[in-house]
């Protein structure tokens, strides 16, 4: 790749008025919205329960004399009792700050919660009871805890439960913020033919080329961000160790410090990345259009939200891997059933359709240059 080109092509994209802003708005973001977190309790434990304490009471009452008299209605009756028990535990210790009546009432409760699927909840209709996936993934992460010795944080806004809050957040998202710096990846050459003309480059230059600076203006603002967050949270609200566990999916739903968490959703991210450049240069070719190729980008991100049955007949497809939080927590292969979606089968079949986006695109680019 000639580096004249590559310095070219760097010097218009950073200077670019649309990527500065994303990526000024990507790290302000990350850094100060822990702000609203403290503010508005997002993320506080204390307020979830509650809203489930007060569908458990809805769903006891219920039960009355005729169908306590029957083992399986009793069964969920005695569960949803237990579970309101835990609760109360569980809040008294997050209210008294007592670390450890909270791990070990929170440890019982998502088992219990677990252990009423045994029956599917046979009488309580209305329980807004989480699936089981989701009960697994607390329930590691409180293990975790347990084994590890770790005191347990109530609140999302000290630092290290800030840093997992916002990866957690930022990964849903990140997918946006890759498809609108990509976006116009090619139109920029068209719209730069003055600087370009005299410059040979390749098609091969042009992928390298924009997929390492596409890399450099997402990798960059997201490790400034996440290392701002860690330190703004923490000077605020108090630093804990970055070996506080996050949820993390490979062969089945397991808990890693937080740190390693990062790397991985950085190294996912940097896939995503690639797969985007190399999409958004094939958008642009075929449609010429900046504002259709971000249109088919979100609707491709839209397909990951199908049904479960849906979602699992596309698996072969990139939509299903683009929501970054779902494949490295578990979401997906639970969703599809198929164990072995993690992330490492994620980012390959990522690269696959890469590799096809990028062939496709030089023979449509080849091909134009032939017609002429």
């Amino acid at each position: 790749m000639k580096s004249t080109y590559f310095k070219a092509n760097f010097n218009i994209a950073r200077k670019s008025k649309k990527n500065i802003l994303l990526m000024g708005a990507l790290i302000v973001f990350m850094v100060f919205f822990v702000l609203l977190v403290g503010n508005q309790n997002l993320g506080d434990n204390y307020r979830q329960w509650q809203s489930y304490y007060d569908s458990l009471e809805i769903n006891i009452s219920y039960f009355n004399g005729n169908l306590l008299r029957k083992q399986k209605y009793k069964q969920t009756y005695d569960n949803l009792n237990a579970q309101e028990g835990c609760i109360a535990s569980l809040q008294n210790g997050e209210v008294l700050e007592s670390p450890q009546t909270y791990l070990e009432s929170s440890l019982n409760l998502f088992q219990t919660m677990l252990d009423g699927y045994q029956n599917n909840y046979l009488g309580a209709s209305t329980l807004n009871v989480p699936p089981k996936y989701q009960l697994r993934q607390g329930l590691v992460t409180y293990k975790y805890l347990y084994r590890h010795h770790i005191p347990p944080a109530m609140s999302s806004k000290v630092s290290v439960t800030y840093l997992i809050y916002i990866v957690n957040f930022i990964a849903v998202l990140i997918f946006f913020y890759i498809l609108l710096i990509a976006n116009d990846v090619w139109m920029v050459k068209l719209d730069h033919e003055t600087v370009l003309r005299n410059i040979p480059y390749r098609v091969e230059d042009e992928v390298k080329g924009k997929t390492m600076i596409n890399l450099v203006l997402t990798l960059i603002p997201l490790i400034i961000g996440l290392i701002g967050a860690y330190l703004f949270a923490g000077l605020l609200n108090g630093f804990r160790s970055l070996n506080y566990p996050n949820v993390f999916y490979f062969n089945k739903i397991r808990a890693i410090p937080i740190w390693l968490d990062c790397l991985i959703f950085l190294f996912y991210t940097a896939v995503l990345v690639v797969f985007v450049t190399s999409l958004t240069l094939l958008l642009n070719q075929l449609t010429k259009n900046v504002y259709l190729s971000t249109f088919i980008g979100i609707a491709l991100y839209v397909l990951s939200y199908l049904p479960s049955k849906l979602l699992k007949a596309i698996t072969w497809l990139p939509s299903v891997y683009l929501n970054v939080n779902d494949v490295l927590n578990g979401t997906v292969a639970s969703k599809t059933g198929f164990a072995g979606l993690n992330f490492a089968t994620a980012a390959v079949i990522l690269l696959i359709w890469s590799l096809v986006c990028v062939v496709w695109f030089r023979y449509l680019v080849n091909k134009k240059g032939a017609a002429r």
